[in-house]
């Protein structure tokens, strides 16, 4: 079956908690997941508020998902533009693949697969970002054409860790 990049839909309910109860104790990534308390109503009324009236201090975006058939992937979250804290760290894009999914190339496919909604959003490059020890995510960022800007310093669940900051050109 062939992958799609596509917005969550009712349809899709089983499919994300499958997807959320796959990284068990791990902290979701995008972090919007984090608000999806198991009612798909509820947060698809919360996708189409940060889609198009995000609350004050956020920018727009947009959540996607990468599925094969029935099954979902990996989640990719755009953000349209960045503020001020979302340039120092946090990035155009924020993305996360199933447990059971990674070490096959899905991150960067995301990133491939978004090219076009990219583009719609006007944006010449987007900024991606991770903490420096995430090496799969930098292998990913740098598979897809990222190029290392900078390292900074972070806060990261309480704990002090690097930041790297990576820019890709939108094709």
């Amino acid at each position: 079956m062939a992958l799609q990049l596509k917005k969550l839909d009712i349809d899709m309910k089983g499919a994300l908690d499958d997807f959320i109860a796959d990284w068990k104790d791990e902290e979701i990534i995008p972090s919007t997941l984090q608000k999806y308390t198991g009612n798909i109503d509820e947060f698809l009324a919360h996708l189409d508020t940060l889609e198009n009236d995000p609350p004050r201090l956020m920018v727009p975006g947009t959540l996607l998902f990468l599925t094969e058939g029935e099954e979902i992937i990996g989640a990719y979250e755009i953000r349209h533009f960045l503020n001020s804290g979302l340039m120092k760290y946090g990035g155009h894009i924020g993305y996360g693949v199933a447990p059971k999914h990674r070490g096959n190339g899905y991150a960067a496919k995301m990133i491939e697969m978004s090219m076009p909604l990219l583009k719609q959003l006007l944006l010449d490059k987007v900024l991606l970002c991770c903490v420096s020890d995430n090496v799969a995510s930098a292998r990913s960022i740098l598979n897809a054409g990222g190029v290392l800007e900078n390292e900074v310093e972070i806060i990261r669940n309480n704990q002090p860790k690097i930041g790297q900051r990576y820019w890709i050109d939108v094709k």
